[in-house]
């Protein structure tokens, strides 16, 4: 483990700085050192915020000075921005998702092959308290043989689709700009690491245009998810529809109980266990806290954002980098939460077939020709 903390740089001004509390609990091991955003007012407001040295009006600027790249760009811009710091020996930590095509994810797979440096997708809610809780549940195998899940991710974003003047924002263009689950990974997330397995294919509709019709994205698609152990899974997706947010909806069913997240503001996450809970009766999760990972029982007081969970997705990127092992969501797990939703796109747009879902284990890129390049098996 070297002595010398590692630099990190953030390209992403706005949503970068969700990660600057997790830096700072790794103080002595990482050091935020630049920042880069094509918005100078941004960029400089950011470096003044947060203490920043080195205010950079380049991305290759950037990554002259870094030997850690967070990308908190829009994300369209994560895998090119991914394969330039890759292909130096950067390591990447990545905003969600991985890619927006599959022409991206075999590039992006390829890269992470040749490069010396590591790569992982920092998605954050797994890392949401009461889903570190439930994913110890499953550990301890308390809700038995999982066989179906539900997430859903709901948050009405009309008002982001354009700036002051009027002008498209990225999202109008890779958000709502096509039809399908197009933010998959913090619906698929979680429930992936809970069933320890892959989505091997997808079927896909939706409800029609009807509140904000302009858009290529329908109010709400429905994925029905089949996975590499022929379990089921269900993600609502809906960025238009007017109602309260529900951002981290999330249901399990095991051969010996069930979870079910919170709706709303008043209602709670609650679990029902064999065995444990009275004959027809839920529980609040909060009463088997004691199944919350002890790496996670103690997070830095700060503020960061999306429920605390933004500190932890940096510093365990850092722990692998330092104790050179794979990262928790490595390129193959990244692809496996962003894949089915790049195959959603093909599926909605032929009414609901059910589209097969590729493994990124098994991409050619970056394999070559000689037989120690093989590509790892799932």
């Amino acid at each position: 483990m070297t002595s010398t903390p590692l630099r990190v740089g953030i390209v992403g001004a706005v949503r970068g700085g969700g990660f600057v509390f997790g830096l700072q609990a790794e103080a002595g091991r990482a050091t935020l050192h630049a920042v880069y955003d094509p918005s100078q007012e941004a960029r400089e407001r950011f470096a003044t915020e947060h203490g920043v040295d080195l205010v950079c009006t380049s991305f290759e600027q950037l990554l002259d000075n870094v030997d850690l790249v967070i990308l908190s760009s829009p994300q369209h811009h994560h895998t090119p921005q991914a394969l330039a710091a890759l292909e130096r020996g950067i390591h990447v930590l990545s905003e969600v998702p991985a890619a927006v095509s599959m022409e991206q994810a075999n590039q992006l797979v390829a890269a992470v092959r040749a490069s010396s440096a590591k790569y992982m997708m920092a998605e954050n809610y797994i890392y949401l308290r009461e889903n570190l809780i439930v994913g110890g549940l499953v550990s301890e195998g308390l809700l038995g043989d999982l066989y179906y899940g539900e997430g859903e991710y709901l948050h009405e974003m009309k008002s982001w689709h354009t700036n002051a003047a009027g002008d498209p924002t990225w999202r109008y263009h890779w958000q709502v700009g096509r039809d399908g689950v197009t933010y998959p990974t913090h619906s698929l997330g979680p429930l992936l690491e809970w069933f320890d397995d892959r989505v091997v294919s997808v079927s896909c509709v939706g409800t029609g245009r009807h509140t904000d019709p302009e858009h290529e994205l329908q109010d709400t698609t429905l994925l029905l998810a089949r996975t590499q152990q022929g379990r089921l899974l269900k993600l609502r997706f809906d960025l238009l529809s007017n109602r309260p947010d529900l951002h981290a909806y999330y249901a399990v069913q095991g051969t010996e109980g069930a979870y079910e997240a919170a709706r709303s503001e008043r209602s709670e996450a609650i679990v029902h266990i064999k065995g444990r809970s009275e004959v027809n009766t839920w529980e609040p999760l909060e009463a088997y806290s004691e199944f919350l990972p002890g790496r996670y029982r103690n997070p830095p007081e700060s503020h960061a954002g999306h429920w605390g969970s933004d500190v932890w997705p940096i510093r365990d990127f850092i722990e692998a980098i330092l104790t050179d092992t794979t990262p928790r969501v490595d390129i193959y797990r990244s692809l496996d939460m962003t894949l089915p939703g790049l195959m959603s796109e093909q599926s909605i747009n032929q009414s609901g077939a059910w589209i097969h879902v590729p493994n990124p284990r098994f991409f050619t890129g970056g394999i070559g020709v000689e037989p120690s390049r093989e590509a790892p098996l799932a």
